[in-house]
């Protein structure tokens, strides 16, 4: 069972501010979840496959595009590679 001590940790991780209101309503909504995820650990569930048979689709190729047309609406691009934000 969550409590609202925990969903005031999880929200300090996300660095989300939530007030009294808040708190109380994901509380409920995380308890809510969590009975439907109960609800699925009873229900007992075979895979029934012929012997032999593929119950996998089968893979399509299909062409990619080039580098040049992936980085072309890159906002930086350095070297033929994507350039992202400088972090420290």
């Amino acid at each position: 069972m969550i409590v609202k001590t925990d969903v005031n940790h999880i929200a300090q991780l996300a660095c989300i501010e939530l007030d009294d209101e808040d708190l109380q309503e994901f509380t409920i909504q995380l308890n809510t979840i969590l009975e439907y995820f109960e609800e699925l650990d009873d229900v007992e569930a075979e895979l029934t496959q012929e012997e032999g048979e593929n119950v996998l689709r089968a893979d399509n190729i299909t062409p990619s595009l080039s580098q040049q047309e992936a980085l072309s609406n890159a906002p930086r691009v350095d070297s033929g590679y994507f350039r992202g934000p400088r972090i420290l």
